[in-house]
């Protein structure tokens, strides 16, 4: 696969250009995005679904420009999606091959089901492990629908429904509410799920709203914020009888026009889903593109194995592999003489791994650990590489993020795993180790020098420690 992949997505309120950077097989970041509020779909919906001449002209400014971008980065290969207003559009011929003789770009409209299938696959290789969950993304002319059970899309649909089109066909709240009622009877029961997983800039404004109104700690990181379906309609409720002054003060100006309507959508399919949890993806269809063309020899689903934030973060900045691998067993052995549980075991192997990236502090990891984390752990992993760095624990910090962190005695025994391990480790002798525990001496049988059996004595220990060479 290409080293340097751009996607770009032509929606029906926004256009957006990602670039995405292979650091090895399957490891990759986001490089660099632009995004453009072109509202292609503009005045369509009232006009039998017919382009308009000015949103065609400013959807075509915003791909020059990307045409230039993608050439200063020399990306290898180019992948342009179309959804709803450009899928319903009489007269979309014209424009796609205006773009592509004129700008080489080539433009593949994609249906629906494709739709909500990419961004099921961006949502179940992206989000922390679901064993079953339902995708809503709300876009401006439709809104897709994706059952995934077991990390398998088995059922989608797209319903005629997006905040744009709401906006422009209804006027009154009567008539945007049965508009929303009469496509939802489309939706059947398979679709119903305890999780439901919501994706696009409508769920991410609500979900930011939300966060703001609740006082959450880590406001505005969205990616897995999860908040229960009595949190959502007490909100999104209030958030439709706002008055537009009120609204200015929640919600960015790209989308104080439609939001009221984007919620009225969502808060009639949580009332209809019923679920228990809804989880915020910031990832939808772009990364279902990209990952789509990475994975497809692996059946679009990372190995069980593969983690993504730690490879792409070891492929940029870990120099010594073998090491990193090193510290992580010493970790992974002293960790289950310390916890009885398996609790915080991912947490302790992800952290020791990347021990030698001490130059990051608490709010960089926090931006790094995109992928796959809930934000307890996410938070949790951020704390400990920071006290690991500044070699205690922050307590003013552990105040101010209190409710995503574990107990503070969990903490002193996850932190002592920790310098430990670095202590056990110091000279990278990859070596094996064994470690035993009786009552409260905590045996270990590794070859170090005098110097580092020294730091292990004056570390701060809830067990005594006798260190025998092998």
């Amino acid at each position: 696969m290409a080293k340097k992949t751009a996607v770009i997505d032509i929606g029906s309120n926004s256009i957006t250009l990602v670039i995405y950077k292979k650091t090895s097989r399957l490891a990759f970041y986001e490089l660099y995005r632009q995004k453009y509020k072109i509202k292609i779909g503009e005045g369509s919906y009232k006009k039998d679904g017919f382009l308009q001449e000015e949103p065609m002209k400013r959807a075509y400014e915003a791909l020059k420009d990307f045409s230039s971008v993608i050439r200063a980065y020399k990306c290898q290969k180019t992948l342009c999606i179309a959804t709803s207003a450009l899928r319903d559009a009489p007269n979309k011929r014209e424009f796609i091959k205006r773009v592509e003789k004129e700008l080489g770009i080539k433009i593949k409209v994609i249906d629906g089901q494709k739709e909500a299938e990419f961004g099921a696959i961006s949502s179940l290789n992206l989000l922390p492990s679901f064993d079953e969950f339902v995708t809503v993304d709300i876009g401006g002319g439709s809104t897709e629908f994706a059952k995934v059970v077991n990390a398998k899309v088995v059922k989608t649909i797209t319903l005629q429904l997006g905040h744009v089109r709401v906006y422009e066909k209804a006027k009154s709240m009567d008539e945007k509410k049965a508009l929303i009622k009469s496509e939802l009877k489309r939706l059947d029961s398979d679709f119903f799920s305890k999780r439901v997983v919501t994706i696009g800039g409508t769920a991410r404004e609500i979900a930011k709203y939300i966060q703001k109104k609740e006082g959450y700690p880590l406001y505005k990181c969205l990616h897995a914020y999860s908040y229960s379906d009595e949190t959502a309609l007490k909100y999104m409720q209030k958030l439709i009888e706002y008055e537009q002054n009120k609204i200015k003060k929640y919600i960015s100006k790209s989308r104080q026009e439609t939001i009221q309507d984007g919620a009225l959508i969502l808060c009639n399919i949580v009332r209809l889903i019923e679920p228990k949890e809804i989880v915020v993806s910031s990832f939808g269809v772009r990364e279902g593109v990209y990952l789509s063309d990475l994975l497809r020899s692996f059946n679009y689903k990372f190995p069980s194995n593969f983690k993504l934030d730690q490879r792409v973060l070891l492929d940029r900045f870990g120099e010594i592999v073998r090491v990193n691998n090193y510290y992580q067993n010493i970790a992974n052995k002293l960790y289950p003489y310390i916890f009885e549980d398996d609790e915080f075991k991912k947490t302790v192997s992800y952290c020791s791994k990347l021990f030698l990236l001490n130059s990051m502090n608490f709010y960089s990891w926090i931006e790094y650990l995109n992928f796959v984390f809930t934000h307890k752990e996410k938070v949790t992993i951020a704390y400990l590489m920071q006290s690991f760095n500044d070699e205690e624990l922050d307590k003013k910090l552990y105040k101010k993020y209190k409710s995503l962190l574990p107990d503070f005695k969990k903490l002193e025994k996850l932190f002592f795993i920790l310098n430990l391990t670095a202590i056990l480790a110091k000279n990278m002798k990859v070596q094996d180790v064994k470690v035993e525990k009786k009552d409260d001496l905590l045996t270990i049988k590794i070859n170090i020098s005098d110097l580092t059996k020294d730091e292990i004595e004056n570390l701060k220990s809830p067990y005594k420690i006798k260190i025998e060479s092998r």
